[in-house]
């Protein structure tokens, strides 16, 4: 009778045919559940690192069509994250249309991708353990051993890069595009007619090279999934099933063709890293992933891991990974079950962690597929020891199901708490640096952000520190400048100005700041010279042309100042400086009119600008409107006391009032904030004769 209510087989297509509804929607229930538990404080993440120029600070995903500007195409050969992934930078447009521009909706939407990708897993793997090789040994308790795997391998912590780090959603949606493809050809498979799903893995397949390069391993393993799992050998599934093969390795022309578009930008690794010694430093790397998927802690964002140099550390990891493969090789020849596993674990880390060099040896989100086989089998081979040790099936499931809820809670929790990592941008890196102070890019990270709060004399150290460890690293001596400048070391932030120069000639931003550090020099030629030059390298850079208005203005060319002006606030029209900056120039040109639209498009955007308010007064000054000019002065200085420019203007307008003695008190305010003010000393001059003795 107990053997009747029980669940007793399954059709041809591998679906539950006895037990309830319930025994059918626990598994997944309980997957979506310990997932959402897992990653629920994870909408309070912010956007860190490679988040703001690939998500807040990328224009081209704030539209949807042309989707040539949704897919960010411009952006490619720029090293950002988007580049060279059409599809990752189209969910971030559709994202931004659905929910905004708050990270909470980027959050949301990185949580479903990740549970979709978890049910996958679980159909993968309840599927493969009801074919007719596995159906009579896992009868009972297949869909358990999937509903396990999955949930450990959902809530584990070293797929917090891949969800709760918003911009390596190229990892889980690739991940999740890479399941779904197998999902639909392993159901096309157990089909005597699988053209539909078929037809689907293949679309699955096509979109996820679309979003990551990793992908490409896809076609390579449905393969193999085929030849040992449901045809008698590869050549019998070539021969059955040639034309699916066809079209999922076609997608392969995706890949390529997005290699050969940005062709610098997928090369340029190869050229400044040895594929030699990176593809030595990879058995190591492996080997920490592993330790990782077995102890997740722990995890940063930034290791710094060198390439290996020391014998010791090469050849002995080595050894076991060839160890590894060897087992591979022999259990995919014998057409053992755990061979494939082996190779779903090296394929996908293939393209990362083998000799083709990328910049950063080790990163977390590149175990985020590979980890579905460690779980898979620490769970199978779990499940094995407990069937030998306890004889009484009741036993065998309450040591089974204890073992499993011990190791969702504690990966859970240990999830929930890496989340909270995510919160703050300082936080985050100031917890890498904790445990990795060697890594050179956490610690020049960790400066830069320090700086964003003023904190500058902290950020020097933080820079001192990875300079030492990397002293050819162009963005530290660039970060460098950038907080001695704002200490007022200009002198010492030139000479990282230059450094950034000597080592990378064409980076934009430090022409753009080691001008900045030269005009406030009185070098203003100079600064101009390097505006431009920010400029010819990057053509869409409105701040440099923000800046060329100041200079250029101050060296009397007004019109070439307009001229930038006007591309400033093309490229970016909520740029308030810009615009303000721009009627500057068009005042000094005299045009007048132009100039006041100008300031009020200012003013509409930030209206605490005091320079608007300043340009907007000295604009209707010189229109002979002194009482409305002398309003925006007023303005301008009870947002900014400082302001010496609306100190000199106002002093101006009352010594035209005959209010001598506040003119003098305004022109002397001026001369304390800016000493060498030639124009305030020359009117406080005048205004003291006119005075008397």
């Amino acid at each position: 009778m107990m053997r009747a209510q029980a669940v007793t087989a399954a059709d041809g297509e591998g679906r539950v045919t006895g037990g309830g509804l319930l025994k059918r929607l626990l598994p997944p229930l309980l997957i979506v559940l310990a997932g959402v538990f897992a990653y629920w404080n994870s909408f309070d993440g912010v956007f860190l690192q490679d988040d703001l120029k690939s998500i807040r600070d990328n224009p081209h995903i704030r539209v949807l069509l042309p989707l040539s500007e949704s897919m960010s195409l411009p952006l490619w050969s720029t090293g950002t994250t988007v580049d060279g992934r059409p599809l990752l930078s189209l969910s971030f447009a559709l994202n931004h249309r659905l929910f905004g521009p708050e990270p909470w909706g980027f959050h949301l939407v990185n949580l479903l991708i990740h549970l979709s990708a978890g049910l996958l897993l679980f159909g993968i793997l309840r599927r493969t353990l009801d074919l007719p090789r596995f159906r009579e040994r896992y009868e009972r308790r297949g869909a358990w051993l999937a509903m396990a795997a999955a949930l450990i391998w959902v809530v584990h912590p070293l797929q917090t890069e891949s969800v709760t780090y918003i911009v390596q959603r190229a990892e889980s949606l690739m991940g999740m595009l890479f399941l779904l493809t197998m999902y639909c050809a392993i159901r096309g498979f157990r089909r005597p007619r699988g053209v539909t799903w078929h037809l689907g893995a293949i679309m699955a397949c096509a979109c996820g090279m679309g979003v990551k390069q990793t992908m490409f391993s896809a076609p390579l393993l449905v393969l193999l999934y085929d030849g040992l799992f449901v045809s008698d050998s590869l050549r019998t599934a070539l021969s059955k099933r040639r034309w699916l093969y066809v079209a999922l390795c076609s997608t392969w022309i995706i890949v390529f063709s997005i290699i050969g578009l940005s062709w610098q930008e997928s090369t340029i690794d190869f050229v400044e890293i040895s594929p030699v010694r990176y593809a030595l430093t990879q058995p190591l790397v492996i080997l920490y992933y592993l330790r990782l998927a077995l102890w997740p802690s722990p995890l940063v964002l930034s290791y710094g891991w060198q390439l290996e140099d020391e014998w010791v550390r090469i050849v002995f990891p080595a050894l076991a990974i060839l160890a590894m493969l060897a087992v591979m090789f022999r259990a995919l020849w014998r057409r053992r079950w755990y061979g494939f596993v082996a190779a779903w674990f090296f394929l996908i880390l293939a393209p990362t962690s083998s000799i083709s060099p990328l910049r950063q040896a080790i990163f977390e989100h590149r175990m985020y597929l590979s980890l579905a086989a460690v779980v898979t089998l620490l769970v199978v081979g779990g499940e094995y020891a407990i069937r030998r040790a306890c004889a009484a099936p009741r036993t065998r499931a309450l040591l089974g199901g204890w073992l499993v809820v011990v190791a969702m809670a504690v990966l859970g929790y240990l999830t929930y708490d890496r989340n909270r990592d995510y919160h703050s941008e300082i936080g985050i890196w100031q917890d890498n640096v904790a445990h990795r102070p060697g890594s050179h890019p956490a610690q020049n990270t960790l400066g830069s952000h320090l700086q964003n709060q003023g904190r500058f004399a902290e950020a020097i150290k933080h820079h001192q520190t990875a300079l030492r460890l990397y002293p050819q690293s162009a963005k530290t001596h660039y970060n460098m400048g950038r907080a001695l400048l704002a200490l007022g070391r200009t002198r010492e932030a030139i000479h990282h100005y230059q450094e950034a120069l000597r080592i990378k000639p064409n980076m934009a931003q430090a022409h753009l700041n080691l001008g900045n550090a030269l005009l406030s020099l009185g070098r203003t030629p100079e600064a101009v010279e390097l505006y431009q030059q920010a400029v010819r390298l990057r053509p869409g850079y409105a701040l440099a042309h923000n800046n060329l208005i100041v200079a250029l203005r101050l060296l009397g060319r007004a019109e070439e100042a307009v001229a930038h002006g006007l591309q400033a606030v093309r490229m970016n029209p909520d740029y308030a400086e810009a615009h303000s900056n721009l009627g500057d120039a068009l005042r000094v040109s005299g045009r007048l009119q132009e100039a006041v639209g100008h300031y009020r498009r200012a003013l509409q955007l930030r209206p605490d600008y005091a320079p608007a308010h300043a340009g907007w007064g000295n604009a209707l000054q010189t229109l002979g409107r002194g009482e409305e000019a002398m309003a925006h002065y007023h303005k301008a200085l009870r947002i900014n006391p400082n302001h010496a420019g609306a100190h000199n203007s106002l002093g101006a307008i009352y010594r035209e009032g005959g209010r001598l003695s506040d003119a003098i008190r305004h022109f002397e305010y001026a001369l304390r904030l800016n000493p060498n003010d030639p124009v305030a000393r020359e009117n406080l001059r005048e205004t003291r004769e006119m005075m008397g003795p």
